[in-house]
């Protein structure tokens, strides 16, 4: 099954082909520019190659899960097509990138339906943060319930990412989203769209470990919900 795919994702999004796997999407740091790209089992490579002749429109990955439900885009232009290998290319391609663990994260969890709690652990600490790219995208807020406390385990917290992927899932359920930095923390505080609107307090068990783990972002952290007048109960 797929849930990978190649297609147009502006002026509208048009499916061209499925695709099993990509090399090269995920980037250590993300930067519009020209990066060999690997298509990997691609379900029509005719269909691929015909429809790159469009040059008012843009191109991208399609992740579609398997409710069928377009989950996100991450834009893909290929510049030139070079050597295939059976159902595979070689391309040279114009994109901004994924972050990683993106894949991972998608192939073996978004793609289904994340349902249990702390699925994230699965990942590498260097990949949480494909995790998170994806967390906003495919969550499932309770806007009819919102929360005005939550309590989040430092247990589960042993580095910087690990700590926006429990407060996610503490405040939205599994595979929850609520900032992946602190500038994205404080958006999804300002802003109702993530489920924060009746949050006032949060309390933090085993925190003292994750002061010593989390060194200046600790602070940085209680300052920011300080800041927004959400209370922080250290235990």
């Amino acid at each position: 099954m797929y849930n990978l795919f190649y297609g147009k994702i502006y002026p509208e999004i048009k499916i061209i082909t499925g695709i099993k796997n990509i090399e090269g999407l995920e980037l250590s740091k993300k930067i519009s520019k020209t990066y060999p790209i690997k298509l990997i089992d691609i379900q029509d490579i005719e269909k691929l190659s015909s429809e790159l002749l469009d040059e008012e429109s843009d191109y991208g990955i399609i992740l579609i899960d398997n409710n069928n439900i377009i989950k996100k885009t991450y834009f893909l232009n290929i510049v030139e097509l070079k050597n295939f290998e059976k159902n595979s290319v070689n391309t040279k391609v114009y994109l901004y990138g994924a972050s990683k663990g993106m894949l991972k994260a998608w192939k073996n969890y978004y793609s289904k339906g994340v349902k249990e709690y702390n699925l994230w652990k699965n990942l590498k600490p260097s990949e949480r943060q494909g995790w998170l790219e994806l967390a906003i995208s495919c969550q499932n807020i309770d806007y009819e319930n919102p929360k005005n406390t939550i309590k989040i385990s430092g247990h589960n917290i042993n580095c910087y990412d690990d700590f926006y992927c429990t407060l996610g899932e503490a405040l939205n359920g599994p595979g929850g989203y609520f900032g992946r930095n602190l500038d994205s923390l404080i958006d999804c505080i300002c802003s109702h769209e993530f489920g924060t609107k009746n949050l006032k307090k949060i309390i933090w068990e085993n925190s003292k470990t994750c002061r010593w783990k989390l060194k200046n972002n600790f602070n940085h952290i209680l300052n920011v919900f300080q800041d927004y007048k959400i209370d922080v109960e250290l235990l």
